[in-house]
């Protein structure tokens, strides 16, 4: 299994090209940043009282970072002792996965059940990442280790699999892709007749997972975690293709290759990816996925911009990072997005456009998809390599943010969307029938129809427009409502904006609401997704006049 991997010219390369002086910059930074603490296993205060999954993190950035170092530079005795200090520590863990992991909605189960053989997205990836370390490391691993590395994922992993089945095998999002992509590739490296035996199971885990995308391969939950999910299954499905001698070969299905396009779909800028869903404001892309897809489908995948990738960084899965490396062309990476396209997911309900001064994303869909926030109807508006008026996209994963008290938080709340507000409230978060974005090409024009997402009988209809030219947008709402109420609209920032009369400045765009209504602007303090770190969000609020069921505003970049 990879092969290619263990060529010393690749890694050769990898050490003198300047074509890696990134990878190299931020495998050297993470390196100097996990090493500041030692590998260990996970004490019994860790894994009871510890579920912030903090050490578990640092144990991908031990691991990625020396293994990679090791690889690259390999008489450096420093890196490779880390490496085996890395992989002695996982092997000495009582589990590879965070108790909280299991006491959640995920299992419900409590500290005194806790059980080592359950497995999550932690433990298929470490299990995988052993393996594939294992593998490449093979002529250097003394064979006490070898030994004990497959010991301890056939314990943890194979057999756990092989004895007992897991929801997620037939989930409905990432967990699925993830789960039973990690499990498979560990079981094609050490117990390749344990998965021809399961084989048809894990492909029904797979189709399920691909069940959750609709034709136009867009990803609801997030690029975030498309790029988690998908990633999973491609490493996977490489590795069952290569197992095969070809006979299985899931890349050649249509709905796979739509799939795999998916991140070219959502950048709206060179540094701006869309943020619906549960991704984070600052979002980045693991260079790896992408490289080995263009090499999987060539030219069907566009080049991305490299400033917006990342080879390694905090919690990099290691199959990410490993792919990363060993996938990398930079005739593979371009300093800005193709600009002057439209894709209309027409399945998925998301339009997104770039012209030579805007990106531009709206959705449709419904609130009850995975990893759902509030926010049929939104829109984002990026110039200047920057989102304009933004979607804040996730916050910190706190306790009960993945519970019913989910829209209690601001962020996948519909007040944090650019969504209009009704009698004081937004959306609801019932899942009902899609609401399509309708994109007509020769108007340049895209229509939604979205009252259904308020739930409220007396709101027949709430219909928004939007008209664009290469440098304006003008976005047009009408409302039904059967009896008479307060409609604010709302918009979101975090660009502090200035306000002159009824004209509204953000950065290089200047907006102009017909009717010469004057915004009113609030802060709310948001936290960011990974880091947690407060930053100030700016509420941009349109209250119309009593007499008015319309508003119409036009953005214009400068």
């Amino acid at each position: 299994m990879l092969d290619f991997a263990k060529d010393k010219s690749l890694w050769e390369r990898v050490r003198t090209s300047d074509d890696f002086s990134q990878h190299r910059s931020e495998l050297f930074a993470l390196y100097e940043s996990a090493f500041k603490q030692r590998p260990r296993a996970h004490s019994a205060k860790d894994i009871l009282e510890n579920n912030d999954h903090g050490l578990w993190r640092l144990q991908f950035d031990h691991l990625q970072s020396s293994a990679l170092l090791s690889l690259i530079y390999p008489e450096n005795e420093q890196y490779y002792n880390d490496l085996i200090d890395t992989v002695w520590a996982y092997l000495d863990d009582y589990a590879w996965a965070p108790l909280g992991h299991y006491t959640e909605h995920y299992y419900g189960k409590t500290p005194k059940d806790f059980d080592n053989g359950l497995i999550d997205i932690f433990a298929s990836s470490v299990g995988f990442a052993l393996c594939e370390v294992k593998n490449l490391f093979e002529d250097r691993f003394p064979q006490l280790l070898k030994d004990r590395i497959s010991h301890e994922v056939r314990r943890h992993i194979v057999e756990p699999y092989c004895n007992r089945t897991y929801f997620w095998e037939k989930h409905d999002n990432n967990w699925t892709a993830v789960c039973t992509g990690g499990v498979a590739c560990a079981m094609i490296y050490e117990a390749p007749e344990l998965f021809f035996k399961h084989q048809e199971r894990i492909h029904a885990s797979m189709e399920c997972y691909l069940a959750s995308y609709k034709d136009d391969g867009m990803c609801v939950e997030g690029i975030g975690y498309w790029q988690f999910g998908f990633g999973f299954f491609s490493a996977y499905a490489m590795l069952e293709k290569e197992l095969t001698g070809g006979r299985v070969d899931w890349f050649a299905r249509p709905k796979v290759k739509e799939i795999a396009k998916n991140l070219q779909k959502v950048f709206l800028q060179r540094d701006i990816i869309v943020t619906f869903s549960d991704s984070s404001i600052t979002q980045k892309y693991h260079m790896g996925l992408p490289q080995m897809l263009r090499h999987i489908y060539g030219d069907m995948i566009e080049p991305l911009p490299a400033s917006t990738a990342r080879a390694v960084e905090d919690n990099t899965h290691f199959n990410f990072a490993l792919r990363a490396f060993i996938y990398f062309d930079k005739a593979n990476t371009t300093d800005r997005v193709r600009e002057n396209v439209t894709y209309c997911a027409d399945n998925s309900c998301y339009l997104t456009k770039r012209t030579s001064k805007y990106g531009f994303a709206t959705k449709g869909g419904n609130n009850g998809e995975s990893h759902n926030h509030i926010d049929v109807g939104t829109f984002i508006l990026a110039s200047d390599n920057r989102q304009i008026i933004c979607d804040i996209g996730a916050g910190p994963y706190e306790d009960g943010y993945h519970t019913e008290r989910r829209y209690t938080f601001f962020n996948p709340s519909s007040y944090s969307h650019n969504i209009p507000i009704i009698d004081g409230e937004g959306e609801d978060s019932i899942a009902r029938d899609d609401v399509i974005v309708k994109y007509d090409e020769g108007a340049s024009r895209a229509e939604l129809e979205f009252a259904r997402a308020y739930g409220r009988d007396y709101i027949k209809s709430v219909k928004r427009a939007f008209d664009f030219t290469d440098s304006d947008i003008i976005m047009r709402d009408a409302f039904d409502l059967s009896k008479k109420s307060e409609i604010v609209e709302r918009f979101v920032s975090v660009i502090e904006p200035t306000v002159d009369g009824a004209t509204l400045k953000i950065h290089n765009v200047k907006a102009t609401a017909k009717g010469e209504i004057k915004p009113q602007v609030s802060i709310k303090m948001a936290k960011h997704h990974i880091s947690g770190e407060e930053y100030p969000v700016y509420l941009i609020d349109y209250k119309l006049p009593e007499d008015k069921a319309d508003f119409e505003i036009k953005f214009e970049v400068e």
